[in-house]
């Protein structure tokens, strides 16, 4: 039996209790990497053993050890899904550089689902780096996110020679402009429209990301499926929690979790799409 998707799993619960640092810190403007972990009540000092993922949730029963404040449940469940996350990209590309790259990807996706449905923030020092990082290692990137007929057309034009050694970049880059484009564009003719702020820079910048990462045509499926999402959801708020249409939805979240259903369905799908369309 093959352990790699165990322990990396195992590892990415680790990683998630860091992913909980992140999310607490980042929008505060406070340092990731020091003070230790602490309370957020007290001040007091986390113990090693009581930072153990999940378990110390349970065994403290929710609550710090010395002022018996309560923990958020956010903790354990961003743990549980960055385990989640990394055992699901282990077991779907195995010991490779696919199952790095994107677990890390999807360390920050979850980063920036939780900073913005906490506080409406989108932090730069992920959205930012990530989209250089997208770009940068996008050779060690699974080829299907990038291997299209305009990424091939357009790496056969500069380097006709060796086009191959084109197509990630040339997809990489295409899905952070594509990606952060639209979204800028739409925002923009939102706001010209209706003289108000529709879309923040920090989606625009998540996207370029995402794009980075995905390639051009999944960044656009990650956007029309983020839509739809945030739609059904302001739609039931509007129904049964009284919210109006003007309401504001943290839309970084639903595009993280269209971002993270593309990374595993999306190549099929866009298959399925393209061989029906034609």
């Amino acid at each position: 039996m093959d352990m790699f998707p165990y322990l990396w799993g195992v590892f990415g619960l680790v990683i998630g209790s860091f992913l909980n640092v992140c999310i607490y810190r980042l929008p505060r403007g406070e340092s990731i990497v020091s003070p230790g972990s602490h309370c957020p009540h007290c001040g007091k000092p986390v113990r090693p053993y009581d930072n153990i993922p999940l378990f110390a949730y349970i065994w403290l029963k929710g609550k710090c050890r010395f002022c018996r404040g309560a923990i958020s449940p956010q903790y354990p469940l961003v743990e549980l899904l960055s385990g989640l996350a990394f055992f699901a990209c282990a077991l779907r590309w195995d010991l490779s550089p696919e199952a790095f790259l994107n677990s890390a990807f999807l360390a920050a996706i979850l980063v920036l689902i939780f900073t913005d449905y906490n506080r409406q923030i989108l932090p730069n020092a992920i959205t930012i780096p990530g989209m250089v990082a997208g770009i940068l290692l996008c050779t060690l990137q699974w080829r299907d996110l990038y291997s299209d007929s305009l990424a091939e057309n357009l790496a056969s034009r500069f380097l006709p020679a060796h086009p191959d050694v084109l197509i990630p970049w040339i997809g990489s880059l295409l899905g952070a402009v594509f990606g952060g484009g639209i979204l800028l564009i739409v925002g923009s003719f939102y706001k010209l429209i209706r003289h108000r702020q529709g879309l923040g820079m920090g989606d625009v910048k998540m996207m370029g990301m995402v794009g980075a990462f995905l390639g051009w045509r999944l960044a656009l499926l990650t956007v029309f499926a983020g839509s739809f999402l945030g739609s059904i959801v302001g739609i039931f708020l509007v129904i049964f929690h009284g919210r109006t249409l003007q309401s504001k939805l943290a839309f970084g979240v639903f595009l993280g979790m269209a971002a993270i259903l593309a990374l595993f369905f999306g190549i099929p799908l866009v298959h399925w799409y393209t061989k029906s369309g034609a």
